[in-house]
C-alpha cells in the first residue's frame, strides 16, 4: 500500500538535493508532463537500495527537462524551452529512448511526455512504451535514407 505524506511531512520537505529548483517553482508548482502537484510528487522512496546503509525518506525532485538536440552539438534548433518537470516525468524521457532505441540527441517535450505516462499521487509512474513510439514516429517521414524530421 502506497504511504501518503501528512500535511507536516510535505512542509517539512524542502526539495533535498533539488531544494534550490524546489523553492524557485513555488508552492503552486504543477507538473506540466503529468500534471501532478508538489504534493502530490512526494512519494515514501528507499534511497541507496543496493548500499550497505540504505534508508527511507520522503523524496520529490525536481529536473529542468531540456531539448537534447541542442545539447548534443550547441548548433541544433530545440523543439521545446527548458521546462521543469517532476523526476518520473523526466527519467520517462531517458526510459523511452533506450527501450525504443531512439537516438540520444531526440527529446520528447513535456507534452508528448504527458501523453505516454500515467501518474498516480505518491507513486511510481507507468510508461505506455507503444504510445512514445507513436509520438516519435509522427514526428518523421519515411524517406529514400531512411526517416527524416518533418518540418
Amino acid at each position: 500500500m502506497r504511504k501518503v505524506p501528512t500535511a507536516e511531512e510535505f512542509a517539512a520537505f524542502k526539495g533535498a538535493h533539488c531544494h534550490q529548483l524546489w523553492a524557485r517553482v513555488g508552492p503552486d508548482w504543477i507538473c506540466p508532463s503529468c500534471r501532478r502537484s508538489k504534493f502530490q510528487i512526494l512519494r515514501w522512496t528507499k534511497r541507496f537500495p543496493n548500499s550497505d546503509h540504505p534508508f527511507l525518506d520522503w523524496l520529490a525532485a525536481l529536473h529542468e527537462h531540456h531539448d537534447h538536440a541542442r545539447s548534443w552539438d550547441g548548433v541544433g534548433t530545440a523543439r521545446f524551452n527548458p521546462t521543469v518537470l517532476c523526476d518520473q516525468c523526466n527519467a520517462a524521457d531517458g526510459v523511452a529512448k533506450r527501450r525504443l532505441k531512439l537516438p540520444e540527441n531526440f527529446s520528447f517535450t513535456p507534452t508528448e511526455i504527458g501523453q505516454f505516462v500515467t501518474s498516480q499521487p505518491h507513486g511510481k509512474h507507468v510508461l505506455d512504451l507503444a504510445m512514445a513510439e507513436r509520438i516519435y514516429r509522427s514526428l518523421w517521414t519515411r524517406s529514400e535514407n531512411g526517416f527524416r524530421r518533418r518540418l
